[in-house]
């Protein structure tokens, strides 16, 4: 029997990720973000897959994604070394709190990228965006 969660409680696994140091935690990408009182996270849309199965011993090769995205602040404030000491701060503090997702799938696996030019509407954001894997084999 296949452990892997729907997208629904995938999904909502990622938006109950509880960072350290995030203020704002959006249940969906939001059209605007405020950054007044500390950094704001959202998930981006799921998207799942399913690989060719080799054998008849597996049962299920389905693949959820899902982006989660930490909002610093906007692009232009502050120095460049104090944003990338920030955006590694932050990385850090997401791999914490992914490491200790649960849901029932039997392999999580995760990539963290960084960006100075991340769009929310027009504006642009220093950001930290984990694409998040779950997998059953």
């Amino acid at each position: 029997m296949p452990n892997l969660p729907s997208n629904v409680t995938f999904l909502a696994a990622v938006q109950g990720l509880s960072v350290s140091g995030v203020d704002r935690a959006y249940k969906f990408p939001p059209a605007s973000v405020d950054i007044s009182n500390g950094y704001a996270s959202f998930p981006t849309m799921p998207d799942s897959s399913r690989g060719e199965q080799v054998s008849t011993c597996i049962d299920n090769s389905k693949i959820r994604n899902i982006g989660y995205v930490v909002i610093i602040e906007a692009t232009g404030q502050d120095i460049q070394e104090d944003n990338y000491l920030k955006l590694a701060a932050v990385m850090d503090n997401i791999e914490t709190a992914l490491d200790g997702l649960t849901t029932t799938a039997n392999i999580i696996e995760y990539e963290l990228t960084t960006s100075g030019n991340y769009l929310i509407g027009d504006s642009a954001y220093w950001a930290v965006i984990a694409n998040i894997t779950a997998r059953d084999i």
